[in-house]
C-alpha cells in the first residue's frame, strides 16, 4: 500500500544513500527520500510529512548522543529515529538510545536484514501521523484534552507515568490511538522481559495481546521482535503483529490473540498419529520459513506452540528469536533446557540449534519420551552434552528405520553433523515419507 511521506537521511555518504534508497523503494514506492548534509535545524523543520529520520553518525563525531538529542528536539517525539553507527562507535549505543534514538544499526548496511527494521519504523511513523491527522486538526488540542487522562491511564495500565514532555510527544498520540481502539481485559503472563495482557477492541469483536516491557531500556529488543514478526507476517503459522505503539516511553507490541490449547496440552491429552504428523508438519514449515529469512527461534518447545480449535498451529514467543543475517551464531544462553542443543548450552546458538529442538519434539512424538531428561539441571545438561540418546526403535520397535535415522541426525552432538537448517530436515522427512501427515508414519 502506498502511503507517501518523507524519509529524511542525515549525514550519509552518496553510496550509502543509494543503498538506503534502494531498500526503501520496495517498502513504499510513494516515499520521498530527502538527504540532508548535516544537522541543519531550519532545513529539517521545512521538510513536510516526515515518517522516518535516518541519522548517520560520522566517524569523527565525538558526542553522537548530543547530535541525537539535538535531532530529537527538532523532530519532537512523533517521528521514529534510526541511527546508523560506524563499527568503531558501537560502544556508544546505550548513550544514543538514551538520547532519543528508537533503533540503531552498526554499519555496514545489510540489504537482507535492515529493510524489515526500517519497515517497522515506517509503519509506526505512518500510524502516528494518521492518528494526529484524524484525532484532531490541532496537535495542541490533543495534548490539552488528553494529557491528564493519559497520565492516569499510563499509571493504571502500564505502571508508569509520563512527564509533561512525553505527554506532549508520541506518548500522547500513541496512547490516544491505543485508548481509541483497545481496552485491557486481564494479564496473561509476566516474564523476565515484560508482561502480556489480553486486549479487546472497543467494538467487542476482536481480541489482541499487548506485550509490554518492564523498562524503557528493553525498547530496542521489542523493536527487533517487531521486525522479526514483520518478516514472518506472510506465514499462516506465525503470530501476526498488529501494531507498535510507544506508551509512557515504552515500546508496546500489539499482536493477534490466538485461542486454543498448547501443543503440550494436546500431547498430554493424547494425539492420534494423524494429529501428531499434521501439527509437526506445520511446525516444521514455519521454522523452515523463519530459517529462510535468517531467523532462529532459540526456544522451540511444545509450551510455546498453540493450536487453534480449527487445527491451525501457531509458533509463539519470538521474544528470544535472533536475526542471524550478520552473525551465524549467538553468544547468549537462551532456551528451555530439555530442548536445548549442546552448543546452545555453551552460548553458541545456530540455526542447527532449532533443528535439535525439532528433533527432540519428533523423538517425543514417536516414543512419548524425551531423549534427555533429569529433574537435576546440571545432570540434564551433562546428559545433553555427553550422552547419546537412546535409539527410538529401542523404545518403540515399529518406528520406521528411516525415521529413526532422521531423528538421530537431528540429535547429533556436533551441529555440523545435523541438518543445518529446518528446510533440509523438512525435505529429508518428506522425501523419506511422502505420506507424512496422514498418520501412517508415527505410532
Amino acid at each position: 500500500m502506498l502511503r507517501s511521506g518523507t524519509v529524511v537521511v542525515v549525514g550519509c555518504r552518496e553510496d550509502e544513500l543509494r543503498v538506503l534508497t534502494g531498500m526503501l523503494a520496495p517498502l513504499d514506492g510513494a516515499l520521498v527520500v530527502q538527504p540532508v548534509g548535516d544537522l541543519d535545524e531550519q532545513e529539517l523543520r521545512r521538510i513536510p510529512e516526515v515518517r522516518l529520520v535516518i541519522f548517520r553518525v560520522g566517524t569523527q563525531q565525538s558526542r553522537p548522543d548530543v547530535a541525537v538529542q539535538k535531532l530529537r528536539n527538532v523532530l519532537g517525539r512523533n517521528v521514529p529515529l534510526m541511527t546508523l553507527l560506524p563499527s568503531g562507535k558501537g560502544q556508544r549505543v546505550r548513550e544514543i538510545l538514551r538520547a532519543g534514538a528508537d533503533d540503531y544499526w552498526i554499519l555496514p548496511l545489510d540489504e537482507n536484514a535492515l529493510p524489515i527494521r526500517l519497515q517497522v519504523l515506517l509503519e509506526w511513523g505512518h500510524r502516528i501521523r494518521e492518528t494526529m491527522r484524524t484525532t484532531s486538526p490541532s496537535r495542541e488540542g490533543i495534548v490539552h484534552r488528553l494529557s491528564g487522562r493519559i497520565r492516569r491511564v499510563l499509571e493504571k495500565l502500564f505502571g508508569t507515568g509520563a512527564s509533561p514532555v512525553e505527554v506532549q510527544g508520541s506518548a500522547s498520540v500513541d496512547t490516544a490511538r491505543f485508548l481509541d481502539h483497545w481496552e485491557k481485559i486481564r494479564r496473561l503472563g509476566f516474564g523476565s522481559f515484560g508482561e502480556v495482557w489480553l486486549l479487546r477492541d472497543k467494538d467487542g469483536r476482536k481480541m489482541a495481546v499487548a506485550k509490554i516491557p518492564h523498562e524503557e531500556k528493553l525498547n530496542r529488543k521489542f523493536l527487533v521482535e517487531a521486525a522479526i514478526l514483520g518478516r514472518l507476517k506472510d506465514h499462516p503459522n506465525a503470530v501476526k503483529l498488529l501494531d507498535v505503539v510507544k506508551i509512557g516511553g515504552k515500546v508496546v507490541l500489539i499482536q493477534e490473540y490466538v485461542s486454543g490449547k498448547s501443543f503440550q496440552e494436546l500431547i498430554d491429552e493424547g494425539l492420534d498419529s494423524s494429529g501428531k504428523e499434521k501439527y509437526y508438519l506445520q511446525l516444521l514449515d514455519v521454522v523452515a520459513y523463519a530459517h529462510r529469512h535468517h531467523i532462529m527461534h532459540r526456544d522451540i518447545k511444545p509450551e510455546n506452540i498453540l493450536v487453534t480449535p480449527e487445527g491451525v498451529l501457531k509458533l509463539l514467543d519470538f521474544g528470544t528469536a535472533k536475526d542471524v543475517t550478520r552473525r551465524s551464531i549467538s553468544s547468549t544462553v537462551i532456551g528451555s533446557r530439555p530442548y536445548m542443543a549442546p552448543e546452545q548450552i555453551m552460548g553458541r546458538s545456530r540455526l542447527a540449534s532449532d533443528v535439535w529442538a525439532l528433533g527432540v519434539i519428533l523423538y517425543a512424538l514417536a516414543t512419548e519420551f524425551l531423549p534427555f531428561y533429569s529433574e537435576n539441571e546440571k545432570e540434564l545438561m551433562d546428559l545433553i552434552l555427553e550422552s547419546p540418546p537412546q535409539p527410538p526403535r529401542d523404545l518403540v520397535p515399529e518406528i520406521p528405520e528411516a525415521l529413526e535415522r532422521i531423528i538421530l541426525r537431528c540429535l547429533e552432538k556436533d551441529w555440523k553433523s545435523r541438518y543445518h537448517h529446518a528446510g533440509i530436515l523438512q525435505k529429508a522427512l518428506l522425501d523419506a515419507f511422502p505420506q507424512f501427515g496422514t498418520g501412517r508414519t508415527l505410532p
